[in-house]
């Protein structure tokens, strides 16, 4: 179950495909709720297989990532040859909570089906607001949450997971500096994965200012 969090190898990489496979709804929603614009300079955290950035974020002026498995760089940077070698797209590998970028670089940031896997949540948000440019979004979407009236306790064990409330969401984002923090929730479906049932997912916006 730890491949979740960090997938590696040969399975890691069928089972990332497959995840990007599954989180259609995910992307859907983040979307929205990022509305991505054509000067956009944009950050994906946890970026995995990269089919996100390949098919929805091509267009943005700017696109680099950061993920804790050098494998899903691999896989990222050949799903978006294309992009790399133009120097429009970079993948690094490292951690979310010491980004290799300058401060003011991005006026997105995206962590889909990411943050509840973060070893140090505080410390990469006040990382994500130092890269972010004034009036830069962060946008955090996660299926499974606090709030969605489930009992989580086997997922959590199996895959490691930190599950956060909407309530909890909004201290963590003021206490790293950002604001106008809307939490909003989308209705449940089933993902391709026996037994895993999304009841109302999570979506997170805030603005630094």
């Amino acid at each position: 179950m730890s491949q979740f969090a960090k997938p590696t190898g040969f399975y890691g990489k069928m089972l990332a495909k497959g995840m990007a496979r599954g989180h259609k709804e995910f992307y859907k929603h983040a979307l929205k709720a990022m509305n991505p614009k054509k000067d956009d300079r944009y950050l994906e955290i946890g970026f995995g297989s990269g089919v996100f950035i390949n098919k929805y974020m091509f267009h943005v002026s700017k696109i680099a990532g950061i993920d804790y498995s050098e494998d899903m760089v691999r896989l990222a940077s050949s799903i978006n040859k294309n992009l790399v070698e133009s120097g429009k797209a970079e993948f690094t590998q490292g951690h979310a909570s010491s980004l290799p970028w300058d401060d003011n670089e991005f006026t997105v940031v995206a962590a889909i089906e990411v943050f509840f896997f973060l070893d140090e949540p505080e410390k990469t948000l006040k990382e994500i607001f130092r890269v972010l440019k004034p009036e830069g979004r962060l946008i955090i979407e996660m299926g499974y949450n606090k709030d969605d009236g489930l009992d989580h306790t086997k997922h959590v064990k199996k895959m490691g997971l930190k599950l956060y409330s909407g309530e909890e969401m909004k201290s963590l984002l003021k206490n790293a500096g950002f604001n106008d923090i809307v939490i909003d929730y989308f209705e449940a479906f089933r993902i391709p994965i026996k037994g895993y049932m999304i009841p109302k997912g999570m979506v997170v916006k805030a603005i630094k200012h």
